[in-house]
């Protein structure tokens, strides 16, 4: 049959000349193992790893694959191929010869693969879901096996907060189910990559291998199954991903790619933590530069991203994963420990990949002004766009923290949330804030509020009242505590996810009576947010507060919804007059979370430090 069209097949063979072929060459790494056709950037790169294999020539056979550039760098044991993947080319495999002049050296079985359909328009998280975060190693150990693992320092050990207690992947799988009825629509885990420090390895936020779960949380497979299941439960699940730096025992600080991989000083330095330097108009270049090029911490070496290969290597990393296993959001971590100029570049690459993902930052600063500057889309007297769509309210978490603590006043107590939402003419987009109480880094909430039932529940329903989209703390449910000033204090284990533990909170039989209290409340909040728009992206109108009342409507075309705070002791009758302006309508409301209706026509008589959420009628 006569062909209408020329099929050219590529075959590439690169080599060094002049080098001595008496220098041994080995091949040992090639990142990423495998990718996919029909990605939006058409180039990829592989970072080969091997003694002097920067001087190998390599060869390569496949049609619609071609080199676009070979580049080396101040350490000859690395190579960066960058290869054009044609829109055109079909999924398979294809084998990368390494050879020492004629010598074979290594030899790599590249897969290429076929993209879900619709991937890069995956659905994502939004202000309609609630989210769910857990430390994988703190909620639930479904696989004892996995507790110890030959070749890595820590084990368990449940006595000791600062060590790791045998949570995984298999277990948060099997407690979806529970996240489902809570309510919750949405799981953030934090990181799950191989960290085989010494100290402190069970957060995992110090990254020794981008393409490797750490094994005593699971493996790839079990990431992808959790994935899975979670789309059969109604939940989303985001990835946490940490631009910043990586760990002290990532594979590569034996032997770094490149001189300029990483930020470095003539002695140790940490970062300031000033993130106000990147927003103050008068800051110093020595405070910008100790800010973003400082290291976190002793054990969290300090990327330099302006190294462009280090700056694709990562976008790639956390590209395979959100392929592999179809994540459906990002966390970012650290966000402004970065130089935010290419940190923005960063996520927009990503975003570039995938349009309709939407990304949160953790940019942890204590006023509005400094969080919008952040949110993309803001506006700010030096055109920045981080590109990322939702920020971390910070602020209202010192709102939450102070405001039922306190004696009411002219600018504390209910006033305090009044005025944190009127800065909110700041952002871009309101709906795109995620609100939270607490979560793994700070002081549990109930340790702040002293274990007060009524203090709890009403920070609870304006969480879930609030305009944005809220983010529950593993433990929340169930007002789990901690010891506060500590990051392990934060962070104590589910009671009912360990061998041994003496009850099973995840169960009603297992939570004493103020758990049951507290889950209850929180679930009933949760359902009724998840079925209502108007708590969702519903506008919002609020009054100033008077004698520690706050009230404030949430509506759209679907319902209306007063939300009455009363931060007094004592009971409160709430003259209606006053808000004729939306109440002109209505005449009833009905409590969301006990069913009880009010006559709103003239006043609402409502308890001590209690919240009601009236839908009306």
């Amino acid at each position: 049959m006569k062909k209408t069209f020329l099929i050219v097949f590529l075959f590439v063979t690169l080599c060094l000349s002049g080098y001595a072929k008496s220098e041994k060459v080995t091949f040992e790494r090639l990142e990423p193992a495998s990718w996919w056709i029909g990605m939006h950037d058409t180039q990829l790169q592989l970072m080969i790893y091997g003694k002097n294999i920067s001087s190998s020539k390599v060869e390569f056979l496949y049609e619609g694959v071609s080199l676009v550039k070979r580049e080396t760098t101040d350490n000859p044991n690395y190579l960066f191929l960058y290869l054009h993947i044609d829109k055109k080319t079909k999924p398979g495999t294809f084998d990368i010869i390494f050879k020492n002049g004629k010598k074979q050296v290594g030899k790599f079985t590249y897969t290429l693969q076929a993209r879900r359909e619709n991937s890069a328009q995956r659905p994502s998280f939004s202000p309609a879901d609630a989210i769910y975060l857990l430390m994988p190693d703190r909620f639930c150990n479904g696989n004892l096996q996995n507790d110890s693992v030959k070749g890595y320092i820590q084990g368990v050990n449940r006595d000791d907060l600062g060590h790791r207690h045998g949570g995984d992947i298999e277990g948060i799988t099997k407690k979806l189910p529970y996240l489902a009825d809570l309510g919750v629509t949405a799981l953030w885990i934090t990181p799950f990559f191989d960290n085989n420090d010494k100290n402190y390895s069970y957060h995992h936020y110090a990254t020794g291998d981008y393409y490797k779960v750490d094994p005593r949380l699971g493996t790839k497979e079990n990431y992808k199954e959790l994935s899975t299941k979670c789309k059969e439960n109604g939940l989303k699940l985001i990835i946490d991903v940490v631009p910043n730096h990586c760990g002290s025992a990532h594979w590569w600080m034996k032997d770094l790619p490149a001189s300029d991989w990483l930020n470095k000083w003539d002695t140790y330095t940490s970062s300031n933590y000033r993130m106000t330097a990147w927003t103050d108009p008068y800051s110093s270049e020595y405070d910008v530069k100790q800010l973003n090029k400082g290291w976190f911490s002793e054990n969290m070496p300090d990327y330099n991203l302006a190294n462009p290969h280090l700056f694709t290597y990562l976008k790639q990393a956390y590209i395979w994963w959100i392929e592999y296993a179809d994540v459906d959001g990002i966390r970012v971590d650290t966000y402004p420990y970065t130089d935010i100029r290419i940190g923005a570049k960063w996520i927009k690459a990503i975003r570039d990949e995938y349009p309709t993902i939407n990304i949160v930052g953790e940019c942890w600063v204590k006023t509005p002004q400094e969080i919008a500057f952040y949110q993309s889309g803001s506006m700010n007297k030096y055109g920045f766009d981080s590109h990322i769509q939702s920020v971390m309210d910070f602020s209202l978490k010192d709102v939450f923290e102070f405001s039922f603590n306190e004696r009411e006043s002219w600018d504390r107590g209910m006033i305090r949330f009044y005025n944190h939402y009127a800065q909110d003419f700041l952002y871009a987009d309101p709906n795109q804030i995620m609100n939270f109480l607490d979560n793994h880094d700070i002081d549990r909430y109930s340790e702040v509020v002293g274990h007060d039932v009524k203090k709890y529940k009403m920070a609870l329903a304006l969480l879930i009242a609030s305009r944005g989209y809220p983010q529950i703390y593993a433990g929340n449910e169930i007002m789990l505590g901690g010891n506060r000033g500590s990051y392990e204090g934060h962070r104590f284990d589910f009671p009912g996810g360990f061998p041994g533990d003496k009850r099973n909170a995840f169960t009603p039989e297992g939570r004493t009576e103020i758990e049951n209290d507290v889950f209850n409340y929180l679930r009933t909040l949760l359902h009724y947010r998840k079925n209502t728009t108007a708590l969702q992206t519903g506008k919002k109108k609020q009054f100033i507060p008077y004698d520690g009342i706050y009230v404030y409507f949430r509506y759209d075309d679907n319902a209306t919804v007063m939300v009455i705070a009363n931060n007094n002791d004592t009971s409160r009758e709430v003259k209606t007059d006053r808000f004729v302006e939306v109440l002109a309508p209505f005449t009833k409301g009905k409590d969301v979370t006990s069913g009880k209706n009010f006559d709103i026509t003239n006043s609402v008589e409502i308890p001590g430090k209690t919240v009601l959420l009236l839908e009306l009628k």
